[in-house]
């Protein structure tokens, strides 16, 4: 399947398989399709410090939780998250990926809800696909 590069902003992208819709909910940008909701929402920060602090309470969080987490570095990025599973209602759950992948100045948050767990391999090759370019201005 083709795959679609989307400019979150002027510094953040990523592809998704052309299979994918979108929509703007206020500041977040949402993709969807068959089984999967992406909700992605950009953070700024100034530097490396607010992203040491953010790592580790996010971190935090996902150890006092017990949560599976994934992390790792390529170049100026720190991929960081978690999964978790969900309770939609008393006898639903959903699996759900929240992905932050950290830039000098700024976050994507992509998170991830599925109603397969099988698709978790496809929502890691997205994550995957997130790049930054620090903006000109």
């Amino acid at each position: 399947m083709e795959k679609i590069t989307y400019r979150i902003n002027p510094e953040w992208q990523l592809e998704l398989p052309e299979d994918y819709q979108k929509r703007k909910e206020g500041d977040h940008l949402v993709f969807w399709t068959t089984g999967v909701t992406l909700l992605t929402t950009v953070f700024a920060y100034s530097g490396e410090r607010n992203r040491e602090i953010l790592l580790a309470n996010l971190r935090a969080k996902a150890e006092a939780e017990q949560l599976k987490t994934i992390e790792d570095v390529s170049g100026s990025l720190v991929r960081f998250g978690f999964l978790q599973t969900e309770t939609i209602e008393p006898e639903l759950e959903r699996l759900a990926l929240h992905a932050f992948t950290t830039a000098p100045y700024g976050c994507l948050q992509t998170s991830f809800y599925f109603d397969r767990p099988e698709d978790l391999r496809a929502a890691l090759e997205v994550w995957k696909s997130v790049s930054w370019q620090e903006s000109a201005a």
